[in-house]
């Protein structure tokens, strides 16, 4: 949620992820919307963080992290997550029928039959939807 309020103080929507090592248990990346500070409608939290990560490792896959999101992911998120491989999600706030693309992370997760990914909702849901309200 640090991370979100971090976005809106950057003048971007309330987004964060923190990506943990799933060997370690260690905080490896924490990032957060950034569509205008980069000019980038696809600068979503997750994106940047699989970008910074894949090149900090000079990897294609983070198949040993977890993702935490502040949001169910929307399509485009989900869809990275799925091609670096992240095994599993949890987000706070389900997406909202006005969301650009409302479709629902656990719906579009069950087509992913090469990289498969596990999606878990409920982690501080009330919390979250409150903060993207405040926005």
């Amino acid at each position: 949620m640090k991370e979100a309020d971090l976005a809106v103080a950057g003048g971007n929507a309330p987004f964060g992820v923190i990506v943990v090592d799933n060997d370690t248990s260690e905080i490896i990346c924490r990032d957060h919307d950034r569509v205008k500070e980069y000019c980038d409608p696809t600068a979503h939290g997750e994106i940047n963080a699989i970008r910074k990560l894949c090149k900090e490792r000079n990897v294609l896959s983070l198949a040993n992290t977890t993702f935490y999101t502040t949001s169910e992911p929307c399509p485009t998120c989900l869809t990275g997550m799925i091609k670096a491989k992240v095994p599993i999600n949890y987000f706070g706030a389900e997406t909202e029928a006005t969301a650009s693309l409302p479709i629902k992370a656990k719906d579009l997760a069950m087509q992913s039959k090469k990289y498969p990914i596990e999606i878990n909702s409920g982690i501080l849901a009330e919390d979250c939807l409150e903060q993207r309200k405040k926005f």
